[in-house]
């Protein structure tokens, strides 16, 4: 997530649990970066930045199952198989850990706006970016705590991003600023080297060249880039071989922040402003169903 400048909103810290033992379905304000659970398929792990907290949500129903709370602004984050969440902090700039008991310890302090993050292939590492002009680096995180090192530096405004099936992390790029301008691009980053290359963009919807504020990137298995866009809200497909870029559906959201692909094919896009996710679901004739589901109640 890139911050709307003069937006403040003050955390509230919701217990883990009520005096039965349920879990409390307070309404988060925004959500952020998204991860499919590895633990329960089905559900995803969210973060929300203005509520310092993690929610597992159940993208059909919008019930919250799992809430840790009291965290650092949290951003976007990823679950290892074990069932242990990583998360960035943007205002802190800190990486954190949080483990399946609800314990959070800190990973490394890597500075602020720290913003997106993505699982390395390997899965010894994460990989951590920036999300402002001031701060284009690229770091890696050993999960075992060891030094940070640089991947690259010298990049655009980085936003959420994610692996392809051939190594390499795709990123969206433009910023914020990219509302006013139409000029938001996608790279694609080798993190072995630091080298990257913008992909050249064809829409095939008119006469324009790029996004307006892309601020998510997922890749399908089979090399498909979904994008979404912030606003006007909109989530792109991008063919890996022709890179054609096509609308797939209009999302009834406005201020999307990110996406996940589940591993039933349907996409959850989230939005840093309300408590509601959007779920896409292929029917019958292969087009795309869209859903607005409220997050807790």
């Amino acid at each position: 997530m890139l911050m709307v400048m003069g937006l403040v909103a003050s955390a509230c810290t919701v217990p883990p649990q009520n005096s039965d033992g349920s879990v409390p379905q307070t309404p988060p304000m925004g959500l952020n970066g998204l991860a499919e659970s590895t633990t329960n398929p089905g559900t995803v792990w969210a973060a929300d930045y203005f509520g310092h907290q993690l929610l597992r949500i159940d993208p059909s129903t919008g019930q919250i199952h799992q809430r840790f709370g009291g965290l650092c602004d949290t951003d976007d984050v990823v679950q290892l198989d074990d069932g242990t969440l990583v998360a960035t902090c943007a205002g802190s700039g800190g990486v954190i850990k949080v483990l399946p008991d609800g314990r959070s310890e800190l990973l490394a302090n890597v500075g602020l706006d720290v913003n997106p993050i993505a699982l390395e292939p390997g899965g010894e590492s994460v990989i951590v970016g920036f999300g402002t002009e001031a701060d284009d680096r690229l770091l890696r995180g050993p999960l075992d705590g060891g030094p940070v090192q640089v991947v690259a530096t010298g990049l655009p405004v980085l936003n959420g991003f994610g692996f392809g099936p051939d190594g390499l992390l795709y990123a969206p790029t433009g910023g914020a600023a990219s509302i006013l301008t139409g000029t938001g691009g996608i790279i694609a980053i080798d993190v072995q080297t630091g080298a990257f290359h913008q992909l050249p963009l064809n829409f095939t919807d008119g006469d324009r060249s790029g996004f307006n504020f892309p601020s998510g990137v997922e890749v399908a298995p089979d090399g498909t880039i979904f994008v979404v866009q912030s606003t006007p809200a909109g989530l792109f497909a991008i063919d890996p071989v022709t890179f054609d870029v096509t609308a797939v559906a209009d999302v009834p959201m406005q201020f999307l922040d990110n996406l996940v692909l589940l591993a039933d094919g349907r996409i959850v896009v989230s939005g840093f402003l309300g408590n509601t996710i959007g779920v896409l679901s292929r029917n019958t004739t292969g087009d795309w169903d869209v859903s607005a589901v409220g997050v807790g109640s």
